[in-house]
């Protein structure tokens, strides 16, 4: 029997489990787990001492494994190691939060790795308290939350199908409303896509109120069956949910879909952002039925389906790719690239082309460009591109269109005509020749 101290390592890159293995298996005895729900089936056979896991995973991201493994139903005495990509202070911080011991920046050296688990596993780091999670907000007096509805319609299409995108809302951060917006848009992030009558709406920013109306107009008296995709739940991108009317009508369903949050429930932050100092009306006020679904892999909707990758942005983050009859649109909103923001090593290379290949062959790329490569080195670390960067992704990834995305709330419209036109110069330096906008509140792509 071995009297090794045992190491399970979580990570959904093989070559880095591989590496971390080969670093560490001459002194201890180590497990490997693809991603956080493999870890977490893993853990109570194995009984680790020490557990090293990376965040952006999917099925199960990180912060909810270091949750569940300090949680009562956990592992006891373990310790936890956040091995990840994502340098923000932010993340280093919920990591903490979650349960982590300790946090170390990828790429690392290996000399760095046997230090920080010879320290946590001697007890020199000391070990971090029990995770914060905090308890679901109760429902207001005398008022209970209804029944969930029932899974969302799925419809096998009948022959070739429409599929039109229309943007609502553009702008990153906050909404800009003024004289100097006028063409480019004021409202934030929220895009309508249709296939055939099939509604899906990716980001609820301020833009969801005027799409709420138009769908209101457009339904009249028949139910609305809505899919809305959340990339993450930062003011920019929800702050319109409390505005959509259709989430007042008892006829409407809307399954709202993301990964968990960082340190709770999907339903629970949207609870959350409209609880009684931020918000009049309570989420289990709203007469609409409501049905949230923490992604753990793929959204099979009949006539589309929508996967999502994981983004390089503080907290957690992802993008959605919908694939329709052949055809595609990749939305990546907030994401700053890892070369840019760790340097440029083999590690930040590979999951950036992660993100590449995620975006592979898409007939539309809806992808943030919030700097310009002069305002970039003071925002480094904000975790947002620049357009040049953007654009190399899109060349990389073969796009047909570029849609700039997600603008900078002091981009007026007359700068992004200019930011626009570099980009477009650049790509004609690069050797392609491709069709790329600034999308604007109220554009129509059809695919």
């Amino acid at each position: 029997m071995s009297l090794k101290k045992r190491i399970l390592l979580v990570d959904d890159d093989p070559m880095l489990r591989q590496l971390a293995e080969d670093v560490l298996s001459d002194d201890y005895e180590v497990l490997q787990a693809v991603d956080g729900q493999d870890a977490w089936e893993k853990a109570p056979g194995f009984r680790p001492d020490l557990v090293v896991t990376d965040i952006m995973m999917p099925r199960m991201h990180g912060y909810e494994l270091c949750q569940l493994l300090k949680g009562p139903e956990g592992i006891k005495g373990v310790r936890i190691l956040v091995a990840s990509a994502k340098s923000f202070a932010t993340d280093k911080s919920q990591a903490e939060k979650a349960g982590a011991d300790a946090y170390l920046v990828k790429p690392y050296k290996p000399a760095d790795l046997l230090e920080k688990v010879s320290a946590l596993l001697s007890g020199e780091i000391p070990a971090a308290g029990p995770a914060a999670v905090p308890p679901p907000p109760p429902p207001p007096q005398g008022i209970s939350a209804p029944p969930p509805p029932p899974p969302p319609t799925v419809r096998a299409p009948q022959g070739p199908v429409s599929m039109r995108v229309r943007f609502w809302g553009t702008r990153g951060s906050c909404p800009v409303p003024g004289p100097n917006t006028v063409r480019y848009g004021g409202n934030t992030s929220c895009i309508e896509v249709r296939i055939g009558d099939l509604v899906l709406i990716l980001d609820c920013g301020t833009g969801v109120r005027e799409l709420g109306k138009v769908l209101m107009r457009e339904f009249k008296d028949r139910p609305i069956e809505g899919h809305i995709f959340v990339g993450h739940t930062h003011w920019d991108h929800i702050q319109g949910f409390p505005f959509f009317a259709p989430l007042y009508n008892p006829r409407n369903t809307f399954n709202i879909y993301s990964v968990r949050a960082a340190h709770g429930s999907l339903q629970n932050v949207f609870g959350g952002s409209m609880a009684s100092d931020y918000f009049p009306i309570p989420l289990t006020n709203l007469a609409g039925k409501l049905r949230f679904v923490e992604m753990a892999g793929p959204v099979d909707l009949g006539a589309a389906r929508v996967s999502f990758c994981h983004l390089n942005h503080p907290g957690v983050c992802i993008g959605f790719r919908i694939d329709s009859g052949g055809r595609s649109v990749t939305y990546l909103g907030d994401r700053e690239s890892h070369v840019r923001l760790n340097g440029d090593s083999d590690v930040s290379r590979r999951q950036d082309g992660d993100l590449v290949t995620f975006s592979k062959g898409s007939d539309l790329l809806i992808a943030e460009a919030q700097y310009t490569e002069e305002e970039y080195p003071s925002r480094k670390g904000w975790g947002h591109s620049t357009f040049d960067d953007t654009v190399r992704c899109a060349m990389e990834a073969g796009a047909k269109k570029l849609a700039f995305f997600h603008h900078d709330p002091d981009h007026f419209d007359d700068e992004m005509d200019s930011y626009v036109a570099n980009a477009r110069t650049l790509a004609l330096k690069e050797g392609r020749n491709l069709e790329c906008f600034g999308a604007q509140d109220g554009m129509v792509v059809d695919i």
